[in-house]
């Protein structure tokens, strides 16, 4: 799927290049469809809004709905346009779930977790028609954790893994169709690197502290913060 989106990517910012050269693309009204310089933009994430649709059409008798989980993804740009191809980035994320399971008789599992990331780049772009081509880099820091409560008859064992925090540095490529003046949809594709570095782990048992790893973690990992996703942003 990853690898099919990369393709089509590819050849959306290709056929940009082999465009009509129509330079100051209007509406019927005169509207300039395409952003412009001192213009400002919001996008989201609309990769849930893409999977209610989705879900709408799926058979529900192959749903088994015995556990329960929750998941909020929001993943918010802000831009400030230099010029007309080149834009200033703003960044916010945000990552709330909670999934809770029945792992037997009187036992069950719940698992939440947290992250906030807020970052700038930069953006650069290509294109003078409709469909537009745009590539850079993000910068982001941020905090995460998560927590796990095991209830086991009347024994309670609960995980804490506290505040951590994230750097990370991510490369991006993208293409995005201007559906009305200044409306856009899109999709993007991210790769880069991250430094997560984790406090100690605190457990107890009944509400005694059982263990602790007074060293917490520190992990290096190469890949994407929401690989592949699909945008909605508006201009203005």
């Amino acid at each position: 799927m990853k690898k099919l989106f990369t393709l089509l990517v590819a050849v959306a910012i290709v056929s940009i290049s082999a465009s009509a050269q129509e330079v100051n693309f209007k509406s019927k009204r005169g509207e300039n469809i395409l952003p412009e310089k001192g213009d400002w933009a919001i996008g989201f994430n609309a990769d849930g809004l893409f999977r209610v649709i989705a879900n709408a059409f799926k058979d529900e008798s192959d749903s088994k709905d015995m556990d329960f989980t929750s998941n909020y993804v929001g993943k918010f740009v802000g831009k400030k346009f230099c010029t007309d191809k080149k834009a200033i980035r703003y960044i916010a994320n945000l990552a709330v779930s909670t999934a809770k399971s029945n792992t037997g008789k009187d036992s069950s599992k719940t698992e939440t977790s947290f992250e906030l990331q807020v970052g700038l780049g930069k953006e650069w772009r290509r294109g003078k028609t409709r469909l537009q081509g745009f590539y850079g880099i993000d910068g982001l820091v941020g905090v995460h954790s998560s927590n796990t409560k095991v209830v086991n008859s009347f024994d309670v064992t609960k995980y804490k893994h506290p505040l951590g925090f994230n750097v990370s540095a991510l490369g991006f490529i993208g293409a995005e169709f201007f559906v009305f003046p200044k409306l856009s949809f899109g999709a993007q594709y991210q790769y880069g690197v991250s430094l997560a570095v984790t406090a100690k782990d605190k457990t107890t048992y009944n509400g005694t502290n059982v263990t602790n790893n007074a060293s917490g973690s520190t992990s290096f990992s190469l890949g994407g913060v929401g690989v592949a996703s699909m945008t909605v942003t508006a201009h203005f």
